[in-house]
């Protein structure tokens, strides 16, 4: 039995929030026009960038690890040295809208924000220390929208939260690519920059998940740089 008494798989279909009744019927609306002055885009409450319980409602229980390796079910049997991924919730509807608020929409607060619902659903780790990925080289966006969620979280755990990988090199979005072609990195094509507090845990924060080439190429920099990853943490998971 699952947090609020939700049996089932949430990335199977276990554990759905109906968003077509009651105040979700309005998402699509506020997402579409960037409602202003600022409001909740879950139910629309005003003068807040989205209420902690909406986004506290939208994690899937049980929440499910997979397999950074593989992406299969963590622990996972062929590969027992691999690290585990926690996503809140699943990339579809209201959750992949929040996502793209955040990175197309200028609603950098929100992002924070999210990121507390994810550090207060996943629960504290002792001493950990919150490392997002980088923002593509030459990327046009003037905030990483996955530092604001590593912030976020470290608000929750009490943490500490600062950039620590960049790419090495220009790499176009992949937005729109097929599964095949995101697993496709050159070698080193991230590397770890300055350094990380005696006795703490490395975590990794994404905004979303796919094949997690990317994340990959993030725990590969860490580890040439002496370091460990104790686990990757996502808003979301494909």
């Amino acid at each position: 039995m699952g947090k609020n008494g939700q049996n089932g798989d949430p990335f199977e279909g276990g554990g759905e929030i109906n968003l077509s009744e009651g105040p979700f019927s309005r998402v699509t609306e506020l997402v579409l026009h960037l409602f202003w002055p600022v409001s909740c885009p879950v139910c629309g409450k005003a003068a807040t960038p989205a209420c902690g319980t909406c986004l506290d409602r939208l994690a899937r229980y049980p929440l499910r690890e997979m397999c950074l390796e593989c992406m299969g079910v963590y622990p996972c049997p062929n590969h027992p040295g691999s690290v585990p991924v926690r996503s809140h919730t699943v990339f579809r509807d209201l959750p992949r809208d929040l996502v793209h608020l955040v990175k197309y929409g200028s609603r950098r607060e929100l992002g924070r924000l999210m990121g507390r619902s994810m550090g207060r659903t996943f629960g504290a780790i002792d001493n950990a220390f919150l490392v997002p990925v980088p923002l593509h080289a030459g990327s046009p966006r003037v905030y990483n929208q996955s530092l604001e969620l590593a912030r976020g979280i470290a608000d929750v755990w009490n943490a500490e939260a600062g950039e620590r990988l960049e790419w090495r090199i220009a790499r176009p979005t992949q937005v729109g690519l097929a599964s095949g072609e995101r697993k496709k990195l050159p070698r080193d094509a991230i590397c770890w920059k300055g350094k990380v507090p005696r006795g703490k845990s490395i975590c990794l924060v994404d905004d979303v998940v796919t094949t997690g080439a990317t994340l990959r190429s993030c725990l590969e920099a860490v580890k040439s740089s002496g370091e460990e990853v104790l686990e990757v943490l996502t808003w979301a998971a494909v």
